[in-house]
């Protein structure tokens, strides 16, 4: 798969000599750049992915602020009133 990644120029040169050096291309010294990092990481230390309550839930705000029971008007209470669509005539 290609990706592209913007990194600065000094920063490339200088994995472009160490690729070079050890017989490898930049993608491939890259690639395996890579695969150590991700080796070095036990399955406990990678996040996994977060629900969507996790993910919108903010740290700041009290445990009330995400409670379910929003108090609604009673629609039944509610006055009835009449309208149209047709234009006023003034």
């Amino acid at each position: 798969m290609n990706v592209t990644l913007k990194l600065p120029d000094d920063l490339v040169r200088e994995a472009r000599h160490l690729a070079v050096n050890q017989s490898q291309s930049l993608s491939a010294w890259m690639a395996n750049l890579v695969r150590r990092e991700l080796a070095t990481k036990s399955a406990t230390e990678i996040e996994k992915p977060k629900t969507w309550i996790e993910a919108l839930t903010l740290p700041d705000m009290p445990a009330s602020f995400y409670e379910k029971d929003f108090p609604l008007p009673d629609r039944k209470a509610t006055k009835h009133r009449e309208f149209t669509f047709e234009p006023d005539e003034d």
